[in-house]
């Protein structure tokens, strides 16, 4: 008796591992069908309002709002891309810490504002207003201070992603992002499209980095680098308005070679690719082990049964 129960305790004690060990995988998947839900009614509310040449809101689908889209609104978001860059982005502190939503824009409700399509990463994300805990745990995220992605002169918005977090990617393959390759954004008004135009590692603290620049239209991405390092660095890509990459074709990845990453001051930063794909194959091992290890089992019971 006190054989089976150790051999049982034993079974609970791997399996518990095994499963704690593939959770992200888990994580991950229940979060790209949320996702994948809420992207499915953006496009919705954008046809209808492309059929319709009139937007006239969205219901309460997938459990969020989606921001009713308006003249009104627009005007208002085009203002306030304007007073940012006319106020210098006064209130923008360092690359990451603004957070709040955007509190002078008129009838920008709810907290989605469309999603952001990456081929060369294979990633499609909500994009949520505020760099907040509860937004960034979800999706990507535009910082406050900084341009909503409406596209225009002297704009530029700021889309921030966690470099993985709790199994999902999110921003992690961010390096397979290569100059030249496409970045689309939908809002409520439809896709606009930006190319990268170059990529930097930089501190934290580099506000000055991710800014304005005077004349251009652009978003810029930006994660933590190097992978799992808690905000050591910025990895940062800059992407300019070009709407030429909304076709398929102009969307095929570019590829990088990986190894290390020059930054814009010389400084050379080891690639995180190889960390990434270890944790990758330690997770492929797991769900291996963990199939090996139920399929044994279950043939141990049934040769107990047939004696």
């Amino acid at each position: 008796m006190m054989k089976a129960l150790k051999a049982a305790a034993c079974t609970i004690l791997i399996i518990a591992g095994l499963a704690l060990a593939l959770s992200p995988e888990v994580n991950s998947a229940i979060l790209d069908r949320e996702n994948r839900g809420i992207i499915a009614a953006v496009d919705e509310e954008v046809q209808a309002a492309e059929d319709t040449e009139e937007y006239t809101g969205a219901q309460d689908t997938v459990r969020y709002n989606i921001i009713e889209a308006t003249d009104a609104l627009w005007e208002s978001i085009t203002a306030y891309n304007q007073n940012l860059y006319a106020s210098g982005q006064a209130e923008f502190r360092d690359a990451w810490s603004v957070t709040q939503t955007p509190s002078t824009v008129e009838g920008l409700d709810g907290n989605i504002f469309g999603y952001i399509t990456i081929p060369a990463m294979d990633v499609e994300l909500p994009l949520y207003v505020g760099a907040s805990t509860a937004n960034l745990a979800k999706g990507a995220a535009i910082l406050g201070a900084t341009s909503l992605p409406v596209g225009g002169e002297n704009t530029n918005s700021v889309i921030a992603g966690h470099r993985g977090y709790r199994g999902v990617p999110f921003f992690r393959e961010i390096e397979k992002l290569g100059v030249g390759d496409a970045v689309c954004i939908t809002n409520p008004w439809g896709t606009i499209g930006y190319r990268v135009e170059s990529i930097d590692i930089i501190s934290p603290t580099d506000s000055d980095k991710v800014k304005i620049q005077e004349g251009k239209d652009m978003v810029t991405l930006m994660t933590c680098h190097p992978y799992r390092s808690n905000g050591k660095y910025r990895y940062v890509v800059y992407c300019v308005r070009d709407d030429s990459v909304l076709t398929e074709e102009a969307q095929a990845p570019s590829g990088t070679d990986g190894g290390y990453i020059t930054a814009s001051d010389g400084t050379a930063y080891e690639s995180s690719q190889q960390d990434i794909d270890m944790e990758k194959l330690f997770r492929r091992l797991c769900g291996a082990a963990l199939v090996l290890f139920t399929v044994s089992r279950l043939l141990a019971g049934r040769r107990r049964k047939n004696r």
